[in-house]
């Protein structure tokens, strides 16, 4: 539910956090700082102890489309 006229959404665990004035837009939001995540994850993140075990994580990332990550984020197909 929107709180405030915004959507937010976030992954616990990660430093990862986004926001929206539709859930549409929070979505899109959260899928570049995924992907901003993976590159950031082959670049240097591998090794950081608080990173090094998310390689599945960036491999769904790298492998899914926006759309399939869009359905991971909502539970829901469009």
């Amino acid at each position: 539910m929107p709180e405030d006229g915004a959507w937010a959404m976030f992954i616990p665990g990660l430093p990862l956090a986004a926001e929206g004035t539709t859930l549409e837009e929070a979505t899109l939001d959260l899928i570049d700082a995924l992907r901003d995540y993976a590159e950031d994850w082959e670049d240097h993140l591998s090794t950081a102890p608080n990173h090094d075990g998310n390689w599945a994580l960036v491999q769904i990332i790298d492998a899914s489309a926006d759309e399939q990550l869009a359905e991971w984020l909502t539970g829901s197909t469009r």
